[in-house]
């Protein structure tokens, strides 16, 4: 038997079995341990072990504090990162600047971090007086300033990620209100994906050639390009499910060349899934069931691909993996791929409790050879990823 046929052994659906149980039962159980053991001993560094003790003791109490208590030298947080975590603490009260939806995904998450939203400021009068689906309090900015001994002390979060549209937030609260600079946090969604996210953990090499799974607005394919700096890249092949997401991608990435974009959810096969499309980084494939819960508003019905399938016989030296959830599957559908090419790969192992064991434990059984290494980017338990090479 080649090696290549003995690895191909390590990725058959039988040996994924006890991973498929795992996510179905929902559990810590035995077996769960016992690829925790197993994966902890592959791991590559003290950065790796740390994380990984934080995100199973998260796991297996739900305390928060594990992952927010993580020392900042166990933590991949840029500047604007750092200062974030400093002014938003548990126990923390904040005013919110937007009531769309990035500010109630911030408000959701504060819940979680115990940070005390007090209410939301936003421009439109017919809002308020009360967020439906948060029942947090809505003012505008006349009443904020009618109420500047109130609100002045707390931290005011601008939940805009259009830094020109956040920049003016800021003066106007600084000059019109009267908040100190040092109590507001802005452009909040320039730090969650920075371009160090991927990228820092690898060098790039020669001839280099990308697999983007989930690409959202086509920034990460730009930042593997400038990643391989001089050395340049053969190509980059880019999935992207979201039709609004997918145009805008399609139309980012025309300019940088040897890039195949397509229109794709990944997963273990070709299959018609339905799909929450909401134009933003959170698209996701949901059930059936979800997507009638939501009577099917926002929901689309896409197509999904095994890399196996649609990148047969080609070269592949990184996989970056990000689809909320269906990295497990996409894996499956790329063993193939994984197990001939033995590829870098950066995969997000957040989004589902058991993700940072049972994706890691897959990659093993497909290649023992591979090392493990754990990177964390986020405040809270959002944008840990495992990097995996030989």
């Amino acid at each position: 038997m080649s090696i290549s046929e003995k690895r191909i052994e390590y990725g058959t659906d039988k040996s994924a079995d006890k991973q498929k149980a795992l996510r179905q039962s929902g559990n810590m159980n035995a077996d769960f341990l016992e690829m925790a053991r197993n994966v902890y001993a592959h791991l590559n560094d003290e950065i790796s072990k740390k994380i990984f003790e934080a995100r199973l003791l998260y796991a297996s109490t739900g305390d928060l504090g594990y992952i927010t208590g993580l020392e900042s030298k166990y933590r991949n947080l840029n500047s604007d990162m750092q200062v974030y975590v400093e002014k938003i603490q548990k126990g923390t009260h904040c005013l919110i600047y937007g009531a769309g939806r990035a500010g109630h995904y911030l408000a959701g998450r504060f819940k979680q971090f115990g940070v005390k939203v007090d209410a939301f400021i936003d421009p439109d009068e017919s809002l308020g007086p009360v967020d439906n689906g948060t029942g947090i309090k809505i003012i505008t900015e006349k009443e904020l300033n009618e109420n500047k001994t109130l609100y002045a002390g707390k931290t005011f979060v601008i939940s805009y990620s259009v830094k020109s549209a956040a920049n003016e937030v800021r003066k106007r609260l600084i000059e019109d209100t009267g908040i100190s600079e040092k109590n507001i946090c802005m452009g909040i969604f320039d730090w969650r994906n920075n371009q160090g996210q991927y990228f820092d953990y690898f060098e790039a090499k020669e001839n280099e050639v990308f697999v983007d799974c989930g690409c959202f607005d086509g920034a990460t394919c730009y930042n593997f390009a400038g990643w391989c700096g001089h050395k340049g890249f053969d190509h980059i092949y880019s999935f992207e499910a979201d039709p609004k997401n997918y145009e805008k991608s399609k139309e980012a990435l025309a300019a940088l060349g040897k890039c195949d974009l397509f229109p794709y959810g990944t997963s273990d096969v070709n299959k018609k899934v339905y799909f929450a499309a909401d134009a933003f980084e959170t698209s996701c494939i949901i059930s059936k069931e979800e997507a009638e819960k939501r009577n099917f508003e926002g929901v689309e019905e896409i197509e999904t691909r095994a890399l196996d399938d649609v990148l047969e016989g080609k070269r592949v030296t990184f996989i970056k993996m990000d689809i909320e959830g269906a990295e497990y599957e996409a894996l499956l559908g790329a063993r193939k791929l994984i197990m001939e090419n033995r590829p870098r790969m950066a995969i997000s192992v957040y989004h589902k409790f058991e993700d940072f064991v049972t994706l890691a434990d897959l990659i093993l059984r497909m290649d023992p050879d591979y090392k493990i290494a754990f990177r964390h980017y986020g405040f809270d338990d959002l944008e840990t990823v495992m990097y995996a090479e030989i």
